[in-house]
């Protein structure tokens, strides 16, 4: 038998922490939100946010699902990241170096910001700074934007995070910051994912959401199995469900 030869486990065990790491990916997040924008099917899009969903583990789930819902934070929370346009603008001028006429020739072909910013970035040859961004380094990233004060500090840590994004990766990045994904993915198809990925009652799903106020919290809990101990979170507005008729009050 030939020896074998000594760099092949090696090689296979960085392929291996390849594939494992790829889902929590900002930009296989990008790519599936890619994906469901181009398809005009519900069913479809519903399919493709629960096959994501089940390739990550709860923590990243939980985060993939708010950014899919195109939410920074939970609905429940009062942290926001005061981050308008003109700064998320300002911030893809100095990440891409292209001059004001080719940034708003990319904004009026697209309408939306973050699909001009994929444009001028692929333009000006942006690709990974080395680096590999995960959900939880935006997660981090999102929170210390909302914490920084004023609009010199955000900018400088808007610009950081798009420096280490792809172009693709900007974009989502800059829609989910601007609150509108614009993927025809709205969080009560999120909740049909949710439901599908992890093999849980729609309704379930639904109410947890409703108490909670947090798709990310209702991800962890619908992976444990554990959808039935959501409660009521004081001072959280629900969103009420539609009611079913009933035909007699001993039914109600």
């Amino acid at each position: 038998m030939p020896p074998r030869n000594a760099t092949s486990e090696p090689n296979t065990a960085s392929a291996s922490n390849e594939a494992s790491a790829a889902p929590r990916l900002m930009l296989r997040l990008a790519e599936v939100a890619d994906a469901i924008a181009t398809t005009p099917k519900k069913t479809l899009k519903v399919q493709l946010a629960a096959e994501y969903l089940q390739a990550l583990s709860p923590e990243d789930a939980a985060r993939a699902a708010l950014f899919l819902s195109g939410r920074a934070f939970a609905a429940w929370e009062e942290t926001t990241l005061q981050v308008g346009g003109a700064l998320m603008w300002s911030a893809l001028r100095a990440v891409s170096a292209a001059p004001e006429s080719a940034l708003t020739a990319a904004y009026r072909k697209y309408g939306d910001l973050g699909s001009a910013a994929a444009d001028v970035l692929h333009g000006a040859g942006q690709g990974s700074a080395g680096e590999t961004l995960v959900l939880a380094d935006v997660e981090q990233a999102f929170r210390a934007i909302a914490a920084a004060r004023g609009p010199a500090a955000k900018l400088d840590l808007v610009v950081a995070l798009l420096r280490r994004a792809e172009p693709l990766s900007a974009k989502y990045l800059i829609k989910c910051m601007s609150g509108e994904m614009r993927i025809g993915l709205r969080e009560s198809l999120v909740e049909e994912a949710i439901a599908r990925a992890y093999g849980a009652p729609l309704n379930d799903v639904q109410r947890a959401n409703m108490l909670l106020g947090s798709i990310a919290e209702v991800v962890q809990l619908a992976a444990a199995g554990r959808l039935d101990d959501a409660r009521m979170r004081l001072f959280h507005p629900l969103g009420f469900m539609l009611a079913s008729p009933a035909q007699s009050a001993q039914e109600a």
